[in-house]
């Protein structure tokens, strides 16, 4: 399909992809969670920092592979939304990945507000889009 068949993603479309993605990944990491509360009565997440980087490693493992082999997360699925690099010569690299995340951790959506790429987006330079009608 060539370029003129997609078009950019508006903010109210990105948060409720978000939305759905953290519905998913919330679910995969309560159900991680559990077994640390479990066993340590609730101290071992507070102040554990290898919960803490597991759970980065979940988030990172989920958004990264997704990107990478399908160009899209299960909630951007449900919203026809991809994304690509924004030179739209390959899929995004694992670095695309790890700044996307970092970024958006951060507030990277704001800039959607005022612009039509978010912050990480732009320092990623990576850009989500959806199929025309």
């Amino acid at each position: 399909m060539s370029s003129d068949d997609y078009k950019s993603v508006g903010f109210f479309k990105v948060l409720i992809v978000c939305f759905y993605d953290w519905l998913l990944v919330f679910s995969i990491l309560w159900f991680l969670s559990f077994p640390f509360i479990y066993f340590t009565g609730g101290e071992g997440v507070i102040v554990s920092l290898i919960y803490q980087y597991l759970l980065f490693i979940v988030i990172f493992a989920y958004y990264s592979w997704f990107w990478r082999n399908h160009k899209q997360t299960l909630g951007m699925k449900s919203w026809k939304v991809y994304i690509k690099n924004s030179s739209g010569d390959s899929n995004i690299t694992l670095t695309q990945c790890f700044m996307r995340i970092l970024v958006s951790c951060l507030g990277g959506h704001i800039l959607l507000i005022f612009s039509k790429k978010s912050l990480h987006d732009v320092i990623s330079k990576t850009q989500l889009i959806s199929k025309s009608s």
